[in-house]
């Protein structure tokens, strides 16, 4: 991610949480991601459509004044290619404010619903905060979990414990 997106999105978060449309914003953002398909990109960064183009197109399409006018800005200084990374931070700003963590589990086969739930439990209270998870099926694990959050790897699996033996082996 890059520091001029999370200027951005911490703008739109502030002005979200003043105008309190946070979930609203957030809604009219996370839809207008899903709509964006290579053609709706292609025309937004096209350098021959003027910024009046493109911002009447946008008017029609999304429903949220705050929302609307933030596409506007990134318009207007010619950051379109940013929108992507600013809902990332965006997000990212709204789960630390909301004390939400999302962990992605990565195992050889998909966890029961009652392993899940251990997993947010144990992570929720290690952590303080409320955790989603998204079980990820590796079929190259051979056994075990890798769990990654925040930035944190916990590499539990036997394919980790094997390359490690392999490693001191061969020192």
């Amino acid at each position: 991610m890059s520091y001029v997106a999370f200027q951005y999105a911490e703008a739109l978060f502030s002005l979200s949480v003043e105008e309190q449309q946070l979930s609203a914003v957030e809604e009219a953002f996370r839809q207008f991601l899903d709509a964006k398909d290579a053609d709706v990109t292609k025309f937004l960064n096209h350098p021959k459509v003027t910024k009046e183009q493109k911002k009447e197109v946008l008017k029609s399409v999304v429903n949220n004044t705050l929302f609307l006018h933030f596409l506007y800005v990134l318009i207007d200084k010619v950051r379109m290619d940013h929108v992507e990374d600013c809902y990332q931070e965006f997000t990212t700003i709204l789960h630390n404010q909301n004390k939400i963590m999302e962990v992605q589990v990565y195992s050889q086969k998909a966890l029961t619903s009652e392993e899940l739930s251990n997993l947010k439990v144990s992570i929720g209270k290690k952590h303080n905060r409320t955790v989603t998870i998204e079980n990820v099926v590796d079929a190259k694990i051979l056994g075990g979990l890798r769990i990654e959050y925040d930035g944190h790897v916990l590499d539990q699996t036997i394919n980790n414990y094997l390359h490690e033996l392999k490693n001191n082996l061969s020192k």
